[in-house]
């Protein structure tokens, strides 16, 4: 289930795939699904239903939303309004696009899981701790060079993505960026493992009546109840971090780069536009 989350996120990519994953939804959810848990014909046609409805809703109430940021963020580029307080309202504003898709789906999971066999619910945590070992397992191959490495080279890419180009000022934000950033990788290991714990803990209750259905809906749309304090402080430190770099790289934009932020963000409007239709 955690995955269906993850999946129906891709409806907020950005860049030419968005149109493709968006009208590919149906099998590219069996897709990622199957590699948790089987589901049966009865189970399959009912997950359908709701897809349909979940993709509806989403086109009916939601693009519009996504559309009407975009245009509000190409603004503010235009206008030379960004700042750290900025980004951090628009941060805010993609973070409630996120839960109310999640608050949307999450009834429908939740109504859905009862069908599930003991089975099915073992293969599901299986799979969820054999994938979350074998991330592990990577991290823990990776030197600390080998690490930083791989995060500056990835932050290199998503500006690349967005101006074009990034220059030497732009690199040396990013290297900044990344010495005031705090690990939390420990942390969030730690906090999927007492998550999933609890999620396993409810389904293994003999009963699946409305009071399971309720809860389970509470932890699909409440997890982060669970993340230690330490984690919070952390995401806040680096939240805080982030939104002063992309201020400052704003700041460091040339003419040609503003350019190309612009042109990325009308396609990407362009794109969210033609899915309405």
């Amino acid at each position: 289930m955690r995955n269906i989350f993850i999946l129906t996120a891709l409806l907020f990519m950005a860049g030419c795939s968005t149109k493709f994953v968006y009208k590919n939804l149906d099998w590219l959810t069996y897709w990622y699904v199957d590699d948790y848990i089987s589901l049966s014909d009865e189970q399959e046609a009912r997950f359908d239903e709701h897809l349909l409805t979940w993709l509806d809703w989403h086109k009916a109430q939601e693009l519009d939303t996504y559309i009407m940021q975009l245009n509000e963020i190409k603004t503010d580029v235009l206008a030379g309004s960004i700042n750290a307080e900025r980004v951090a309202y628009h941060q805010r504003k993609m973070q409630a696009h996120w839960y109310r898709l999640r608050d949307k789906v999450a009834p429908d999971l939740a109504a859905m899981a009862p069908l599930l066999s003991k089975a099915q619910v073992d293969e599901l945590f299986d799979a969820l701790a054999e994938s979350e070992a074998e991330s592990m397992e990577k991290r823990q191959k990776r030197s600390e060079q080998k690490r930083k490495k791989r995060w500056l080279k990835s932050r290199n890419s998503n500006l690349e993505r967005w101006l074009g180009s990034v220059s030497d000022e732009q690199q040396s934000l990013i290297a900044q960026l990344f010495e005031q950033q705090l690990s939390t990788a420990d942390l969030w290991y730690t906090y999927r493992a007492t998550y999933q714990t609890e999620l396993k803990t409810l389904f293994e209750q003999p009963n699946r009546d409305a009071s399971f259905v309720s809860d389970l809906q509470r932890l699909l749309t409440q997890p982060e109840q669970f993340r230690p304090a330490a984690l919070q402080e952390r995401i806040l430190h680096n939240k805080q971090a982030e939104y002063q770099f992309l201020a400052n790289v704003y700041d460091s934009l040339s003419d040609k780069q503003r350019t190309h932020l612009i042109a990325q963000l009308d396609e990407l409007i362009d794109d969210l536009t033609s899915l309405k239709k």
